[in-house]
């Protein structure tokens, strides 16, 4: 399978990606403007892909650095293709490993950010890239067994953010508090005003107390059929260092 080399955010960003199969799409980019970012902190994303949500946090917290999880060897590929052309070098770090045996220590991070596979193995049709269904399905593991990994990963007061498929809510927030994650902030995320929430951004902290905000709903488009909103046009706009 080829790479392509995807320009992004006005040209300002470049992407190496798999030219076919699992390509990043507008879900990866709201998790990347959800995530908040602070110096000194300790930052890992999982199951990274291609590395489009930890390159554009690094744009636009330029003071942090970031660590990317990953296993498929294409992806590795494109991670240190997205850190050498985008002159990340010093500030993202690819490691190759399997979340099911961290090479981290655990309590080692203070902020774990990801976009997991949404669906269960049973869950709809196999697409006829391998990659693909790993990345759509819990098909290396369950999203209990992935949870709890992250709890592992993350300090006393660590943060979690992901985005996950709202069809999923009750099941996630169940699991998120079993591995004492707590859920504080959820966005839900709409099509369009008036078609239900598809997808739902959550933040979660460790070892905290019980009180969660709901943000007002994100609408990724104008209308259905219609234009991206005002919100996600500036998410796809030039970002400065």
């Amino acid at each position: 399978m080829e790479i392509t080399l995807t320009p992004f955010l006005e040209n300002t960003l470049k992407v190496y990606q798999p030219e076919t199969g699992y390509r990043f799409g507008i879900d990866s980019i709201l998790l990347a403007n959800f995530i908040n970012l602070k110096y000194k902190e300790k930052i890992l994303e999982l199951c990274a892909g291609s590395g489009i949500i930890s390159l554009i946090a690094l744009k636009r917290f330029p003071n942090v650095k970031v660590y990317t999880l990953e296993i498929e060897n294409l992806f590795i590929k494109c991670l240190k293709l997205n850190a050498k052309e985008n002159n990340l070098e010093d500030r993202f770090f690819v490691i190759k490993g399997d979340i099911n045996f961290l090479p981290f220590k655990s309590g080692f991070f203070d902020v774990v950010f990801t976009n997991p596979p949404y669906f269960k193995p049973e869950a709809g049709r196999l697409s006829p890239y391998e990659k693909e269904n790993i990345a759509r399905k819990e098909l290396n593991f369950s999203l209990s067994e992935f949870i709890k990994k992250v709890s592992l990963l993350l300090k006393n007061r660590g943060r979690f953010y992901l985005i996950f498929t709202a069809f999923r809510l009750a099941e996630l927030i169940f699991l998120l508090k079993k591995h004492k994650l707590e859920p504080k902030i959820i966005r839900f995320v709409h099509s369009y005003p008036g078609s239900e929430a598809k997808l739902v951004l959550i933040l979660s902290v460790k070892n905290a107390g019980e009180e969660t905000r709901i943000l007002p709903p994100l609408f990724i488009y104008e209308k259905k059929k219609g234009n991206y909103t005002q919100e996600v046009k500036n998410y796809l706009k030039k970002l400065e260092n």
